[in-house]
């Protein structure tokens, strides 16, 4: 199985000048291959519209082809690209080519351009190139720049394997057996996955809301545990975030409204800081207390999503401990966010990152989910004697039977037929 460990990095004001270095090179890489392949496009159109096939000589842009491209031009147009590790080069290029395949396959919009300040601040580390340690990673580079801006030439080497290193607020949880250790802290010792290999596949370093954090992707490989035999229905919603056919509930928190009157404080005192709009470039340039006020803003609604992912992933790793199979709804999410009423109340409960999450880890652990599609009545239909309303607004959270009678709560019968769905599938499946 290939999964990731996202760890808290502590560097140093030097080191950091060189991650910064490395995310804007990753950024203008991208922004150049973006161009290139805009204007290489639109050449190859023309050509097939205009020239006959038989004296046609150009071909689609392709990702490959345009990192060649950029190395016979680097040393001469763009030599400070090598004071960062190539690694970012590569990682530029792949996620280009990933970006535009992902757009033609219909699975995510036109790539657009990388904002300096807006798009997410990243670059990726093959696995050869960085070395892990006990609350350690040493970056390739990122020695050597440091040197060379202090300009030291005295024992090169020794400093530069002492500065590339930097500090990591935790180990990586996973551990094969034979280097297995027994922690000291019980927090340390539930953290810790003993696996029977582990293999590093790469990294990624990302910065958010000014903290850096590095993604370690992992394959490990290790024995399926025993799978649970219940069978339960989920059912999302806003009032109650999700409700297990057993009668478990997980209320939903709305971190955003709990501290949407102290984040609306934060974004009033950015839009009053000093901004200027560069005449030449064209560029709006911020003051350093807007930067500072920018970062505060960030850091609120990186606390927002901790709170709500700390619940849900709590949630769905219990829920994926005690049920062998579960029958979840396909929700139309894009058409919910489209209502302006329910918009704020649908981005707050964050119900495609709870799926998210319990398809993930019923999987690791075993089990199955079963999928049912966005037209399957759970809510319209009686859980008691399958007679399916013809209507069921929102207002009424309690449903009521026409046929049998049954009085039951609208998200506990929703969660009941899709344990239905669940078990009807599973049947279908071994017979």
């Amino acid at each position: 199985m290939k999964t990731a460990n996202k760890i808290r990095m502590n560097p140093t004001s030097e080191q950091v000048e060189y991650l910064k270095r490395a995310c804007g090179t990753r950024r203008f890489i991208y922004n150049w291959g973006r161009e290139q392949w805009e204007r290489q496009h639109q050449a190859y159109k023309a050509e097939q519209e205009t020239v006959p096939e038989a004296e046609r000589q150009l071909s689609p842009p392709n990702a490959l082809a345009l990192k060649k491209q950029f190395h016979a031009i680097r040393e001469e147009a763009y030599p400070w690209t090598y004071e960062v590790t190539k690694c970012v080069v590569e990682g530029a290029f792949d996620d280009l080519g990933r970006a535009y395949a992902n757009f033609f396959a219909g699975r995510a919009r036109y790539p657009k351009y990388k904002k300096k300040g807006k798009s997410h601040e990243s670059f990726y580390l093959s696995n050869d190139k960085f070395t892990i340690g006990s609350h350690w990673i040493a970056i390739p580079g990122l020695g050597r720049f440091i040197l060379d801006q202090r300009q030291t030439q005295k024992d090169r080497g020794k400093l530069r394997r002492k500065l590339e290193t930097v500090n990591l607020a935790e180990k990586l949880r996973f551990v094969e057996k034979a280097q297995a250790s027994s922690p000291t802290k019980k927090r340390k010792w539930r953290k810790q996955v003993i696996c029977d290999q582990v293999q590093i596949e790469g990294a990624t370093v990302s910065c958010e809301a000014g903290r850096w954090y590095v993604s370690i992707q992992v394959e490990i490989k290790k024995a399926l545990p025993q799978t649970p035999e219940p069978v339960v229905g989920v059912d999302v919603g806003l009032k109650t975030a999700a409700v297990v056919s057993d009668g478990r509930r997980l209320e939903n928190q709305k971190p955003l409204a709990l501290h949407l009157k102290k984040l609306r404080k934060l974004q009033r005192k950015l839009s009053k800081k000093q901004k200027t709009k560069d005449p030449e470039t064209g560029r709006t340039v911020f003051s350093q207390h807007a930067q500072k006020q920018r970062v505060k803003v960030a850091r609120k609604h990186q606390q927002i999503a901790a709170i709500r992912r700390d619940v849900q992933h709590k949630f769905t790793t219990q829920l994926a401990q005690t049920a062998g199979t579960i029958g979840i709804e396909d929700l139309n999410l894009l058409g919910m966010m489209a209502n302006r009423r329910l918009a704020r109340a649908v981005a707050d409960a964050a119900m495609g990152q709870l799926l998210q999450f319990l398809k993930m880890k019923v999987a690791s652990a075993g089990g199955q989910v079963f999928i049912a599609s966005r037209w399957f009545p759970s809510t319209k239909r009686c859980s008691g004697c399958g007679h399916v309303k013809k209507r069921m607004p929102l207002k009424h959270r309690t449903y009521h039977c026409l046929v049998c009678g049954l009085v039951i709560d609208r998200d506990l019968n929703a969660a009941l037929n899709l344990a239905q769905f669940a078990r009807d599938m599973l049947r279908h499946l071994l017979a």
